[in-house]
């Protein structure tokens, strides 16, 4: 498989080299419900997600192997999101992006 941005959730699995998703989506900021790390291969593998500035917006460390972690952030906004070459051990990502509906 491969990274898919262009629906809401976002999924990732791709990690070979950095993924800037304002880039790749041509957007400058986004509102984010959720990201999950799905099903990491081995104890200790890392998932280190950061906001524009390179702050950690999720930060993780799989202590007992397929166990996924997920946050929530309840839409809160984010000035970017990248992962770092490799940033990534194994298993996947999904992010949930806030939907604004119109009434």
């Amino acid at each position: 498989m491969s990274n898919d941005t262009t629906g809401n959730p976002i999924i990732l699995d791709t990690f070979s080299s950095a993924i800037d998703l304002g880039t790749l989506m041509r957007r400058t900021s986004f509102s984010v419900e959720s990201i999950k790390w799905q099903q990491p291969t081995t104890e200790d593998h890392t998932c280190k997600i950061t906001d524009g500035a390179g702050r950690a917006i999720f930060d993780e460390l799989c202590v007992v192997a397929k166990d996924s972690k997920i946050q929530y952030y309840g839409g809160g906004h984010f000035n970017n999101i990248k992962i770092a070459q490799n940033g990534v051990s194994s298993g996947k990502v999904v992010i949930h992006l806030r939907v604004n509906r119109r009434a």
